[in-house]
């Protein structure tokens, strides 16, 4: 499994692939700090999952799922967080626009268990 990650802090990305790790999930991830990572990435690493913050400098998750969606319009977009975590009007905006779920960043321990959930759904489609 090819999983992308955005996210700008290196250790918040450690700390996903261990979560995933740890939760028996087999990957291979590239990682990207910034908009114009992510969107190369995009090209050369077709993602069968992606996982990105919210708040990125000069970058934000919406821009993020609407550039996915763009090329990947069936891979699943996890939103990993910590910048909204009592604002449930953006949650339900980043559903709305098609992201697959949203983890709050003090919730690693949900990581694998929704990529898994998420990977095994979308097999059977």
């Amino acid at each position: 499994m090819r999983i992308l990650i955005l996210e700008d802090r290196a250790s918040d990305d450690d700390l996903m692939e261990f979560e995933l790790q740890e939760g028996g999930v087999s990957f291979v991830s590239r990682w990207a700090r910034n908009e114009r990572e992510y969107v190369q990435a995009l090209r050369e690493f077709p993602p069968d999952v992606i996982l990105s913050d919210y708040d990125l400098p000069q970058y934000n998750g919406t821009l993020a799922l609407l550039e996915a969606k763009k090329l990947y319009p069936e891979v699943p977009f996890v939103v990993v967080t910590g910048a909204f975590d009592s604002d449930g009007n953006k949650m339900d905006e980043l559903l709305a626009l098609g992201a697959s779920d949203c983890i709050f960043k003090n919730r690693l321990d949900r990581l694998a268990p929704t990529v898994k959930r998420l990977l095994s759904g979308s097999m059977k489609n």
